[in-house]
């Protein structure tokens, strides 16, 4: 059986055992990316000054990817992806950005709120721009999935309080257009012939490099900081490597509503690691959302293997 999805190359046949990877690499992006999360809560405790701190993790995972493809071969003709990679670059460092920028003054329970929305988005624009058809079972398993990220969410912390500015509100609220919209162009807009590591390398250098100047000012006024934060920017930089290069291959492989899935699957993921690893207690509603999520994961898997 072969099951295809549409890319920036046109139609990609997934044999069925191709596709029985995409959950796993789900779930492995998901617990790099909840780790990554946790890692810049540990680095924002620490008072680093979290512009910065993303510029130079974004630049390490790219420079660390760079390296090992340059060793591998795989960087061979790379050049000719910049166009592409510094248009992901944007859509990469952007939402990060907007969030640090907001979280002071909407709250961390709002900044988790919007990034249980990419995949609703993305589903909706997949299909008007026709790289998804409209079918019953991808829409449950959006809406389950979106269900399940909004009861985590809420779980975790409230919404923004009364006071916030309307910019901030506003600000944050963009958050998963720009996320979902970045999904769409990575797939709309994949080079042809192009492999997921090189595509990652430049990428994240290309979102570390267009942070840099508006983070540079704050690593240089709280440079103690920023040094002190070093160590964790570092160990930060190499799951994202990991996370990133994953998630290219999990795109290439299923499609960019499927990899969506990614952020309610950290969030669980995460929460766990937390509990597990920092001793936290389970936030309200953690099971009904896992299973609201996990049936969710399956509605697409389900849908994929018998599309």
């Amino acid at each position: 059986m072969t099951i295809s999805h549409v890319n920036g190359a046109g139609v990609m046949p997934v044999t069925a055992r191709m596709s029985l990877a995409a959950p796993a690499l789900l779930i492995a992006v998901g617990a790099l990316l909840a780790g990554s999360v946790l890692l810049s809560k540990l680095a924002a405790g620490q008072g680093a000054p979290m512009l910065p701190y993303l510029s130079a993790v974004l630049t390490g995972a790219g420079g660390v990817l760079a390296l090992f493809g340059a060793l591998t071969g795989q960087m061979r003709g790379a050049v000719r992806y910049l166009p592409y990679a510094l248009g992901a670059g944007v859509f990469m460092a952007l939402p990060s950005a907007m969030g640090y920028l907001t979280v002071a003054e909407v709250g961390a329970g709002f900044i988790s709120l919007t990034f249980a929305f990419p995949m609703l988005l993305t589903w909706l624009i997949s299909v008007l721009l026709r790289m998804e058809r409209l079918r019953l079972l991808p829409v449950l398993g959006v809406l389950s999935g979106l269900s399940g990220g909004l009861i985590l969410a809420l779980g975790k912390a409230g919404v923004a309080g009364a006071g916030a500015p309307v910019s901030a509100t506003l600000t944050a609220s963009l958050i998963p257009v720009v996320v979902a919209l970045g999904n769409i162009y990575r797939t709309r807009l994949w080079p042809r012939g192009a492999e997921a590591l090189p595509l990652a390398a430049l990428t994240l250098i290309a979102g570390g490099f267009l942070s840099l100047p508006f983070a540079l000012p704050t690593a240089l006024a709280q440079g103690a900081a920023f040094a002190a934060a070093l160590p964790v920017a570092i160990l930060a930089a190499l799951v994202v490597a990991g996370q990133m290069v994953l998630q290219f291959r999990l795109q290439a492989l299923a499609g960019p509503v499927y990899m969506s899935q990614i952020g309610a699957v950290a969030a669980v993921m995460g929460t766990l690691i937390a509990v597990g690893a920092m001793g936290e207690g389970l936030p309200g509603g953690f099971v009904p959302a896992a299973l609201l999520i996990a049936a969710g994961a399956g509605a697409f898997q389900w849908a994929r293997r018998h599309g």
